[in-house]
């Protein structure tokens, strides 16, 4: 009986632990210059984080980029990078972490969510942004991310 508790309460725990934080869905777009994606991720602290990244797909230096992103109908990111370090091919930069920005939205990502919720929660957002600078100029460009398809 000992051995079958000894076994038993661990698998539980586990299977516990792990079935709040079991989802995470994408967001991503790409043009000939970029390729952007917004991870959605548990948190358990504030339900979920919104993590912003951007790759290079030119083989241009790039000296600065400003970027905004409307990651959701009211999360609003912006910033600026002087001279980024895109470090190896095909690595992204992370240009910004966010949090659900209101308690309900908090408790629901906390309570996990499914495909349905997060296109309705994400709408037609993220959008994103971007002004570059190369040695040919300063260059601007709108990202329309879409959802990635769970496999």
């Amino acid at each position: 009986m000992k051995k079958i508790i000894m076994v038993l309460v661990p698998s539980l725990w586990l299977i516990a632990c792990s079935s709040s934080d079991s989802w995470s869905y994408e967001f991503d777009g790409s043009s000939k210059n970029w390729q952007a994606v917004v991870n959605v991720v548990p948190n358990e602290q504030n339900g979920a984080e919104f993590i912003g990244k951007l790759k290079k797909l030119s083989n241009k230096k790039i000296t600065y980029i400003h970027y905004e992103a409307d990651v959701t109908y009211s999360s609003h990111s912006t910033g600026n990078i002087d001279n980024p370090n895109f470090g190896e091919a095909d690595s992204y930069i992370e240009l910004f972490h966010d949090i659900p920005n209101t308690e309900q939205y908090r408790k629901e990502f906390k309570n996990g969510v499914d495909e349905r919720e997060i296109k309705d929660f994400f709408g037609n957002y993220p959008v994103f942004r971007i002004t570059w600078k190369d040695e040919k100029g300063e260059h601007t460009e709108t990202l329309n991310l879409k959802y990635v398809e769970t496999r």
